[in-house]
């Protein structure tokens, strides 16, 4: 007869992953939206791909050919939901931040926030385009809104 494995923290983490934009689940999850490039970047030379159909990015070369020894970890990431240059900020919205507000508006905790280097779109994507792009609202907004 086996002994069944004992469940651990790791399994648990796991099972909490993934789904917290459904309403009423608890979970962490983490998505990436990349920008498009800015004037000052205009060679057009990106060295990061986001892989939507993995939800992943990766390193390339300048020219866009994948590294030839990819790295988990140091030249190549998985998250839960990928959102490339040509995405939105409703389309970020709708794909993980509804549910997270609909939740809270039933009593339940939640927290969004972006994270990243300076110049990456945190707070375009949060509070919109400001004074310069009126009609562009952020995730604020919408949430505000919903």
């Amino acid at each position: 007869m086996t002994t069944p494995r004992k469940r651990t923290a790791f399994d648990a983490e796991k099972e909490n992953r993934g789904s917290s934009s459904v309403p009423g689940e608890e979970g962490i999850q983490v998505a990436i939206r990349m920008r498009p490039l800015n004037n000052k970047e205009a060679d057009g030379r990106r060295v990061w791909r986001v892989l939507q159909k993995y939800n992943s990015i990766a390193q390339t070369t300048p020219h866009g050919k994948p590294l030839p020894d990819r790295a988990i970890g140091k030249t190549f990431f998985t998250f839960d939901k990928t959102f490339g240059e040509d995405s939105t900020t409703t389309q970020v919205y709708n794909d993980v931040v509804h549910g997270i507000a609909s939740s809270t508006v039933s009593g339940l905790n939640g927290t969004i926030f972006a994270y990243g280097q300076t110049s990456s779109g945190k707070t375009f994507t949060m509070m919109g385009g400001g004074l310069k792009q009126p009609g562009v609202h952020g995730i604020v907004q919408m949430a505000a809104t919903d």
